[in-house]
């Protein structure tokens, strides 16, 4: 089996439960719920770094030579780069969400209710920004290992 076979099953299972999810409309209330807009931009850039592996992969099984090879493991990188910090812009996220829970509760005429209505929307910016960092990290590096995996054994 083909590198680019191997990438195109993963990313068929991958965009099937993503599939399943939005079924039971987990992508749309993260998207809805996040006031920083940082889990659609980790999403955006999961497609391009996915479909970035994608063209690795079908130019790793066309590699005839070495340098080839080395070429591709080169510009890898960018895609280990991405993957990695999918995790720091939920964290990012995570900031800003924090920041948005805590912005009305330092004012003196704020009710209790307005205080629990910011820290509800702030602390879905939280935890969202931060689930996203991680759930599209983790395809992204197993796609990177299957290249990977292909780079090395040849």
């Amino acid at each position: 089996m083909t590198t680019f076979v191997k990438w195109f099953l993963f990313n068929s299972i991958a965009l099937t439960t993503l599939f399943l999810f939005e079924q039971k409309g987990a992508i749309s209330t993260i998207v809805t719920n996040d006031l920083s807009h940082i889990s659609i931009l980790i999403m955006v850039l999961y497609v391009l770094g996915s479909v970035y592996v994608g063209r690795l992969c079908y130019l790793a099984d066309q590699a005839k030579t070495i340098r080839d090879r080395e070429d591709l493991f080169k510009r890898m990188d960018i895609g280990w780069f991405a993957a990695e910090h999918f995790f720091s812009l939920g964290l990012l996220g995570t900031i800003l969400g924090l920041t948005i829970a805590t912005q009305t509760s330092f004012e003196d005429t704020v009710t209790v209710s307005e205080v629990v209505a910011g820290l509800k929307v702030g602390l879905n910016t939280a935890f969202y920004t931060t689930i996203c960092g991680i759930i599209f990290s983790i395809p992204l590096q197993i796609q990177l290992m299957i290249l990977k995996h292909e780079l090395d054994v040849s």
